[in-house]
C-alpha cells in the first residue's frame, strides 16, 4: 500500500467515527437541547467551570464566532450564564447553571458509553495508543491550518 493510500483511509476513518459519532450522539443529546457541538463547551467547562469564551475557544480550537454561537444556545437553554469579566469589558465569564451540573453524570455516561463502543475489543494499551496517536492526529492538522494562516 502506498503513503496515499494510507493517508486516504487514515482521513476517511476519522471521518466515519467523527459522522457516526455525531448522528449517534446528536439523538441522545436532543431531549436536553443540546447539539454535540454544545456538548464539547459543557466538557470544557466541567473541567474549569467560570472560563472567559475566548479561553473555551482556545482550548477547543474553534474559532470565536462558533464560540459566541454555541455559548449563546447554552445560555438560551439555561445550561450557562454570561457576565462581564471584572477586568477585561471585552470578555464574558461564562458559568455553568444549576442546571448543567445537573445534567454533568448524564453527559459524561453518554460519552463514555460512546468511548466503550468505539473501543470494544481494545486493550488498555491499544486504547491508550489510539488515543496519543488521535491526539498527535489532531495536532498536526491544528499545526498545519495554523502554518497556512501565516
Amino acid at each position: 500500500m502506498n503513503s496515499r493510500k494510507k493517508y486516504k483511509s487514515v482521513a476517511r476513518m476519522v471521518s466515519t467515527v467523527h459522522r457516526y459519532g455525531y448522528m449517534h450522539l446528536s439523538k441522545l443529546f436532543e431531549p436536553y437541547g443540546l447539539g454535540r457541538g454544545q456538548v464539547k463547551f459543557l466538557m470544557v467547562l466541567y473541567e474549569e467551570n467560570e472560563q472567559t469564551q475566548e479561553n473555551m475557544a482556545r482550548t477547543l480550537k474553534i474559532d470565536k464566532t462558533t464560540t459566541a454561537r454555541a455559548v449563546k444556545k447554552l445560555e438560551d437553554e439555561g445550561y450557562v450564564i454570561r457576565g462581564p469579566h471584572e477586568t477585561d469589558r471585552r470578555s464574558h465569564i461564562v458559568k455553568l447553571t444549576p442546571k448543567a451540573k445537573e445534567l454533568e453524570p448524564v453527559i459524561r455516561s453518554i460519552l463514555d458509553d460512546w468511548t466503550t463502543t468505539l473501543t470494544a475489543d481494545f486493550t488498555e494499551e491499544e486504547k491508550e495508543l489510539a488515543l496519543m496517536l488521535l491526539k498527535r492526529m489532531a495536532d498536526n492538522a491544528v499545526k498545519k491550518i495554523q502554518e497556512k494562516e501565516r
